[in-house]
């Protein structure tokens, strides 16, 4: 097969090699790839055949990366945002008011669902599709040595800030546009359950006597936060 394209000036290319992915058919999460040389007659109407094939390397895929790479384009960040690559974003919002909301109507959840809540600072990330939040003492932009605090939230695993999303509305990818729709997502769904091992706050009434006592307040006690024993950017770079 020949392909012609013009990009700037006419190149011919010309198939020359192929690759094979092989996948792991009972549990379908493993898999290896062969690269194989693809082989023709010349001046034969034959189609082209494979030839042998040899494991895919890093070295063979950093080349190809480098041959497919487009040029990066320049985007101005926002001033909340902390990190940004392919499939991560990191950012920080301030303290607000915000109503919670529960998944039943127990007594004291009753008291605090649907009531305007002061809220700490947050961190947020991104990470190929998942969210996962800390919370902060100071209302300031982090540095990369900040030490961030556990979430105190329901649904919010403490050890790795990995949300348990459930029905939670939320984008479909990761970028600049649509942190919002995760911030709001994130606070207009329904808090059900724990989420892990450890505490999520150091208030002597637990979880919801520290959200019972925040009800009709107007700023969120920081002194009750647990410290996450992560840095922001142990956070970042963290899976």
């Amino acid at each position: 097969m020949r392909v012609a394209t013009e990009i700037g000036e006419q190149r011919n290319f010309v198939l020359s090699r192929a690759l094979l992915i092989y996948e792991e058919m009972i549990h379908k999460r493993e898999y290896f790839a062969t690269v194989h040389d693809v082989i023709r007659e010349d001046g034969t109407t034959k189609q082209p055949q494979l030839g042998p094939g040899s494991l895919l390397t890093t070295e063979f895929l950093s080349t190809l990366a480098a041959g497919l790479q487009q040029p990066a384009r320049a985007v101005v960040l926002p001033e909340n945002v902390l990190a940004y690559a392919s499939e991560l974003v990191v950012w920080w919002t301030p303290p607000r008011l915000h109503a919670m909301f529960f998944s039943d109507g127990a007594e004291d959840r009753a008291q605090v669902n649907g009531r305007l809540c002061p809220h700490p600072a947050l961190v947020w990330k991104v990470r190929r599709g998942a969210l996962y939040l800390r919370a902060l003492v100071e209302n300031a932009r982090p540095g990369s040595d900040a030490a961030l605090r556990v979430a105190p939230y329901w649904n919010t695993e403490p050890q790795a800030g990995n949300v348990c999303e459930g029905s939670m509305p939320r984008p479909d990818d990761t970028n600049l546009a649509n942190l919002r729709e995760w911030e709001n997502g994130f606070f207009v769904s329904r808090f059900s359950h724990p989420s892990g091992m450890g505490k999520l706050t150091t208030h002597p009434g637990g979880f919801m006597g520290l959200w019972t006592a925040l009800v009709g307040q107007s700023q969120f006690p920081v002194n009750y936060l647990v410290p996450a024993r992560q840095t922001l950017q142990q956070f970042v770079i963290g899976d």
